[in-house]
């Protein structure tokens, strides 16, 4: 049932959570709580809609690259409209997580990155002689030059890795 009908047919100010008539989202300064499903679920759909925010403000700034080339395909104004829409949308999740209990995720920067790197590390290996074999014959000269290549961009890796595995600090932002 769409939440309009049943505040319609609720009366503005009640609606009907765990089989009984409570307060509506915030209302005298309350928050909802759903029931542990519920929370949990919501939860995950709200911290998807902030994670969609950031994505739509990454791309309207993110540099292309020499092998990722991005087209400049959203104008000016389209990046003003889109920014103010986001804004609007993160206060309507500010507004929701103030009404209803929603649980937040903490989530590790170091482990987010590590894994990244941890990836990309496993897949550039995956190409070092002689998995690149499988996709056929190269000369050898070949297979030893882009070992070298490979070898180097691994060796950037382990070392994105050593700086991430150091730690820091262990507050969250």
């Amino acid at each position: 049932m769409r939440a309009s009908v049943l505040v319609g047919r609720l009366g503005r100010g009640s609606s009907i959570i765990g089989g009984r008539r409570s307060l509506i989202l915030g209302e005298n300064g309350g928050k909802v709580e759903l029931p542990e499903s519920h929370r949990r679920v919501v939860s995950a759909v709200l911290r998807r809609v902030e994670v969609t925010c950031n994505e739509v403000l990454d791309w309207l700034v993110r540099p292309g690259g020499d092998l990722v080339q991005l087209s400049e395909d959203v104008s000016e104004d389209q990046k003003e409209e889109l920014r103010l829409l986001i804004g609007r949308l993160r206060r309507e999740v500010l507004r929701v997580q103030n009404e209803i209990e929603v649980d937040p995720s903490v989530q590790s920067r170091a482990r987010a990155i590590a894994a990244s790197v941890s990836l990309t590390r496993v897949e550039l290996e995956e190409v070092l002689t002689p998995g690149l074999r499988g996709y056929g014959a190269i000369p050898q000269e070949l297979e030893a030059a882009l070992d070298a290549k490979f070898t180097r961009l691994l060796s950037c890796l382990y070392a994105l890795n050593a700086v991430v595995e150091r730690g820091g600090s262990r507050s969250p932002s």
